[in-house]
């Protein structure tokens, strides 16, 4: 498993490395920024969070990073990328004793590919960590809704996550149980998934400077609300972001 997922990652940083040397002689953007996320949580004794980030992002005709995210253009319409994800779920962010006693959904380093079609883009995502083994599939349909001074953008999507990282989501071991004293039950997840929904406003300031909100509201699948450690069916997350291109 390991010695193969070293191979993929060899693999694709040999192709985002040429891509960088392509890209100097290629258009670019170069753009610093600042982000601010309130997210309400599905999980048990969690209300919401809040995470306030500076970020960069360089973009190119070939290669592209964008926060914790490289990757490489195949073409106008396919991207690959590696992809960092800090943490799924920490169960110390739970004012819930027992959900405390539970392992943490930590995330890790993911290989992905994009595919853009007009309104159309589906990304499929495979964890390369081994926290999961996992993988998702999701689909996003975005249509703009009105352009002027500011641009107002609506989606809609939908993601599927195989059994085995909804495992990594949402299951409860017996050793997790038995730290609870059996006060959470043992929980095996099948695979799941969830609708998305979304609200995106773009408003330039000036020449250089652009801000960005972002409105999404998700839909869980019954089968994720079945675990222990879930408490509700829905989520909303709300996104400010404060961008500098140079």
């Amino acid at each position: 498993m390991y010695k193969h997922t070293y191979k993929i990652i060899l693999v694709l940083l040999t192709i985002f490395s040429t891509g960088s040397c392509l890209a100097q002689n290629h258009s670019s953007n170069l753009e610093l920024g600042f982000f601010s996320n309130y997210s309400t949580s599905i999980y048990k004794g969690v209300d919401s969070g809040v995470e306030s980030l500076p970020f960069l992002s360089y973009d190119s005709d070939s290669f592209f990073l964008q926060g914790t995210s490289i990757g490489y253009h195949a073409s106008k319409e396919i991207d690959f990328s590696l992809n960092y994800n800090e943490s799924f779920f920490d169960p110390s962010n739970s004012d819930d004793n027992n959900i405390k006693k539970l392992d943490e959904r930590k995330g890790g380093l993911t290989a992905k590919v994009a595919i853009e079609l007009g309104v159309l883009k589906v990304e499929l995502e495979q964890d390369l960590s081994g926290k999961s083994d996992g993988f998702s599939a999701n689909s996003l349909i975005s249509v703009p809704l009105y352009h002027g001074s500011y641009t107002l953008i609506g989606s809609i999507g939908y993601t599927y996550n195989s059994e085995k990282l909804s495992q990594h989501l949402y299951s409860v071991s017996m050793v997790e149980s038995a730290r609870t004293s059996g006060a959470i039950a043992t929980h095996t997840s099948k695979s799941t998934s969830y609708m998305s929904y979304g609200v995106s406003i773009i408003k330039p300031l000036s020449k250089s400077f652009t801000v960005t909100s972002d409105l999404t509201h998700i839909r869980f699948s019954d089968s994720v609300e079945a675990s222990p450690i879930v408490t509700k069916n829905h989520k909303t997350a709300v996104e400010v972001i404060l961008i500098y291109s140079f």
